[in-house]
């Protein structure tokens, strides 16, 4: 059987391209409407940033700030997303490559699970916040063949423990051929429509 790939290593991929989706939007493309109904691209950087500092704190096994909500996140970004973002990634890798981290248990948003498990939710996470992002602005989602697969076995078991757990966190999945690339159907097992379009741009 194939080795897996290094978990932190994915991260850090997820973490340095969701960066660079970051740094290629522009000020005007903050209240575009993305895959996420009713999320602007703003709603979802600051879901980024929450979650990535929330998940920093599992990381430390520590229990999350009450006031990182990712279901209606507050405004962290400011006037400098790229910066409180990188700020957050940081933190979330030192945690995650502190001695010890991928040990055992966890917390995580539905409750305890393997820490691994837990990394894994969080390149997860990075990866199709920041593809929702490249997917409002047009801009290059940089996400590679073998960080679209990995996150796809995330997803095949992620996703409907999650749904289960609060339907209202994903929607139904969204149906796929097997021509369909790893990345459209690791989009498509979230509820999102691989072929969404933005409607237009901000400037």
């Amino acid at each position: 059987m194939a080795n897996f790939p290094d978990p932190l290593r994915i991260l850090d991929l997820a973490q340095t391209r969701a960066a660079s989706v970051l740094a290629s939007v522009n000020h005007g493309q903050l209240d575009l409407p993305t895959p996420c109904d009713e999320w602007s691209v703003r709603d979802v950087m600051n879901k980024l940033v929450a979650s990535t500092l929330l998940f920093a704190s599992f990381g430390r096994r520590e229990d999350g700030d009450p006031n990182l909500d990712l279901i209606n996140p507050k405004d962290l970004i400011g006037d400098d997303p790229l910066g409180v973002y990188n700020s957050a990634a940081l933190e979330c890798r030192e945690a995650w490559r502190s001695p010890g981290a991928l040990d055992g248990m966890a917390t995580s948003t539905i409750g305890e699970a393997k820490a691994r498990s837990v990394l894994n939710a969080r390149i997860f996470d990075t990866t199709v916040l920041s593809w929702d992002i490249s997917r409002a602005c047009t801009i290059e989602h940089c996400i590679d063949e073998e960080q679209a697969s990995y996150v796809l076995r995330v997803a095949n078991a992620l996703v409907p423990a999650v749904r289960s757990h609060n339907r209202e966190r994903y929607k139904d999945p969204i149906a796929f051929t097997e021509s369909s690339s790893d990345l459209e159907k690791l989009i498509s097992v979230t509820g999102r429509d691989p072929k969404w379009e933005s409607l237009g741009q901000t400037d």
